[in-house]
């Protein structure tokens, strides 16, 4: 298969320890002084768009911090067994603290049993210095509230032998449910009452759809919220460090002649200011869609080069896009299943706006207007819609794979895009 426009697609993967290519360096700053102000032991929320890069930003600011304080992560996912949230915790927490002891004691119960309070029991009798509970049997038939004070006891001793404050993200908690709260709140009644020897922070990142659904749960179970919410977000180095540089540099000339259609800073600058203007046109946009976009989109474009189309990975970037988006909230149709019902990509949209920008060698999506001696940024405008053309005979020259004007001279005129682009 041919190679994509994307050179780096690590940085597309779905991993919350990729580097930070958004410059949220100004918010860890801030969230991290409300760590450190925080009088005591406590559990804070941070609220957030679902995959908007929270937890990007707590994995930068555990990174910085390693030397100073104890981070460790819990996820709660990898728990299916939402009522043995405490048991996973636990072990998770002395694997953390105690990796030596805990590793050679997994190693050695390895196989034996899949059950997380078995496992609990098994790894911690095999780490000296810890207050064993008495017998499986005995664990097991305790009330589920007895469990959680035993664990506690646990949990504390190891805390009691850290010199250093500690910080714990409890990652996906949001989603589970009614146990979820519940843990949070028989961790926070822990914070408050055992007097322990360190400040222990506890941060959980909630998405805002969860938030504002189980928000009362969540008053009664966390102590401080913060709130992540990126404005003005600035994709100039993802997006060179994403994209293959061959692809925004140099001049780019109109097949059969010489005539400069696009220059290299104008498809970079135009690439860049689409992306951005999706974050602020399109609520439900977040870094997570936007990586799944340019998967899908470079993709696209490796099987459109494949079968000889000669693609413009900005266009296949951007009719890829339309099918994420719904037009002025309905619920079924999208920007692409409107465009491709009706045969063309209509004025008066960020996609039109698009391809506009290509058309003309702007360097944004995005023009300035001045009105009453005001600047005013708004999205550029295109006088016609762009109609979904089928090339004939194969020719490339006459249909190219760029957006087109065509009848400049006749009766018929208008802007094209090939069709092809909607069969991917």
């Amino acid at each position: 298969m041919a190679d994509g426009f994307v050179k780096n697609y690590k940085l597309l993967e779905e991993n919350s320890k990729a580097d930070d290519l958004l410059n949220i360096g100004d918010f860890c700053e801030k969230f991290t002084k409300k760590l450190n102000s925080l009088p005591n032991s406590s559990i804070i929320a941070l609220v957030g768009k679902f995959g908007s890069g929270k937890s990007t930003m707590l994995h930068k600011i555990a990174t910085n911090y390693l030397a100073t304080y104890v981070w460790f992560e819990f996820d709660a996912w990898k728990y299916p067994d939402r009522e043995n949230l405490w048991e996973g915790f636990i072990l998770d927490c002395v694997e953390k603290i105690n990796p030596n002891h805990f590793l050679s004691a997994k190693k050695e119960i390895e196989g034996k049993s899949n059950d997380d309070k078995k496992t609990l029991i098994n790894v911690l009798s095999k780490i000296p210095g810890l207050a064993v509970l008495e017998g499986f049997n005995h664990f097991l038939e305790t009330s589920p509230a007895k469990r959680v004070n035993d664990v506690q006891r646990i949990f504390r001793e190891q805390l009691d032998n850290i010199k250093k404050d500690i910080f714990v993200i409890i990652e996906d908690i949001d989603r589970s449910g009614d146990s979820g709260a519940f843990f949070l709140e028989t961790l926070k009644q822990f914070l408050k009452s055992s007097n322990l020897l360190n400040k222990v922070v506890i941060i959980v990142p909630i998405a805002n759809e969860n938030y504002y659904k189980n928000i009362d749960s969540y008053l009664k179970c966390i102590d401080y919220f913060d709130f992540f919410e990126q404005k003005n977000i600035k994709l100039d180095k993802f997006v060179g460090e994403v994209i293959d540089n061959s692809l925004l540099s140099g001049q780019l000339n109109r097949k059969g002649d010489n005539k400069l259609i696009w220059s290299g800073p104008s498809r970079k600058g135009q690439t860049i200011s689409f992306l951005e203007k999706l974050f602020d046109e399109m609520p439900e946009m977040n870094m997570r869609l936007l990586k799944l976009i340019l998967r899908k989109a470079n993709l696209a474009y490796k099987n459109q080069t494949s079968d000889g189309h000669d693609p413009d990975f900005r266009v296949t970037l951007c009719i890829e896009a339309s099918k994420y988006f719904k037009i002025n909230g309905k619920e079924e149709l999208s920007y692409f299943d409107d465009f491709r019902e009706r045969g063309v990509i209509i004025r008066g949209n960020i996609f039109s706006s698009f391809l506009i920008a290509m058309l003309n060698n702007k360097d944004s999506i995005v023009g300035i207007d001045y009105t009453n001696g005001r600047e005013i940024k708004r999205l550029l405008t295109s006088p016609y819609d762009f109609k979904f053309i089928k090339r004939e005979d194969n020719d490339k020259i006459q249909w190219p794979s760029y957006p087109w004007s065509y009848g400049r001279f006749s009766g018929d005129s208008g802007f094209g895009v090939a069709s092809f682009y909607c069969e991917y």
